[in-house]
């Protein structure tokens, strides 16, 4: 599998996400957050995700934009491994909850730790 993100896999829908938050289960490992939710829909790709950095915790654009783009780098190079794990469609939102800017060496084990656990839990739940 290639290493790219596409625009297909990234979950723009307003309602979907708005039906993730309220309705969708959750995975947290600090500084991570990941919001899920089973998809019925046939998708291009086992997961659709979104990435979010509080404006509230980063008032600066330039400092939300890079923790976003490291975030996104780490589930692209990672992703091949995880979906190789899933079975069904998921919708995810990944919140970085921390007000501090980590380095991607850092931030790399966090994500990989987080996505364990959605998997355990996504397939109990299945």
């Amino acid at each position: 599998m290639h290493q790219t993100f596409q625009k297909t896999e990234r979950l723009k829908s307003k309602v979907a996400l708005e039906e993730l938050i309220t309705e969708g289960n959750s995975a947290k490992k600090h500084p991570f957050v990941l919001v899920w939710k089973k998809v019925d829909a046939q998708q291009e790709f086992p997961i659709r995700i979104a990435f979010s950095v509080s404006k509230k915790r980063f008032p600066l654009a330039v400092d939300r934009n890079q923790m976003k783009r490291r975030i996104t780098d780490i589930y692209r190079v990672n992703k091949a491994d995880w979906y190789n794990k899933l079975t069904a469609h998921y919708a995810i939102l990944l919140i970085y909850t921390s007000n501090k800017k980590m380095k991607t060496i850092d931030l790399e084990p966090k994500l990989k730790s987080v996505f364990k656990r959605f998997i355990v839990d996504a397939e109990k739940v299945t």
